[in-house]
Parts: C-alpha cells; sequence; structure tokens
C-alpha cells in the first residue's frame, strides 16, 4: 500500500494466482485492479487445484481444516478486514475449490487463452 502511494498508481495489474494481496491493496486505496489470467481460462484452476492436491496426498477436507483452525490465519483474515473494511474469507477459492474469490475486486479479468484452449467450467466457478 505504501509503494502504491508513493508512485500515486492509478491502477494495478496483477496476478490473481501468485499476488491476490495486490487487489487488496487496490481495494483499500479506491484504485482499479484488473487480474491477468495467463492459464487456460477460469475453468482450468479447479483442475489445477484438484491435481495438486492430489500430488500433495491432501485431500480438500483436510486443507480446509487446516484453514480453519490455523489460528495465526484467522487472526490475520480478520485483521485484514476490520482495517481495511475487506471481506476476505477464511477459505480463499475453496467454496467451491478453485473458484478465484480474489476476482469480485478486479474491475476487469483479462485472460490469455481462446476458446479452442479454454478449459470448460462448471457454472459455480
Amino acid at each position: 500500500i505504501r509503494w502504491l502511494r508513493a508512485i500515486n498508481a492509478g491502477a494495478v495489474l496483477y496476478c490473481p494466482l501468485m499476488n491476490s494481496n495486490a487487489a487488496f491493496a487496490a481495494q483499500v486505496l479506491s484504485i482499479p485492479s484488473v487480474a491477468l489470467l495467463t492459464t487456460a481460462g477460469p475453468g482450468s484452476i479447479q483442475r489445477t487445484y484438484v491435481e495438486f492436491l492430489r500430488m500433495s496426498q491432501t485431500t480438500e477436507e483436510m486443507l480446509v481444516k487446516e484453514l480453519e483452525d490455523f489460528q495465526p490465519h484467522r487472526e490475520a483474515v480478520t485483521r485484514l478486514n476490520e482495517k481495511y473494511g475487506l471481506d476476505i474469507g477464511l477459505l480463499p477459492n475453496m467454496q467451491p475449490i478453485g473458484k478465484l474469490d480474489v476476482l469480485k475486486w478486479s474491475a476487469v479479468t483479462l485472460v490469455t487463452t481462446c476458446e479452442d484452449l479454454l478449459d470448460p467450467m462448471t457454472p459455480d466457478v
């Protein structure tokens, strides 16, 4: 936030997979954020998460439990929401799995794929 103020940023371009904090900072500063999704579309995220969990020998339920039970995570989310008036959930991208919650803070999301390469999306994503 300090850096964005220092450079007098008029907008923020960010990767929703790697830097969701940029969208939160833009929201706090009341400047637009633009997500740049460089995958095979929003439908690819669910498949990626499921595969990552499988490779990690973890289940969706185990990950949800970790997020819900880890006190520092709960406290950090609460602090951010209270200090900046955000509405960040405790289970990011998990309701349903792969839904990029951070995109609700973006003015627009640019997806760098084409229809032929686009992974299918479920209605809830």
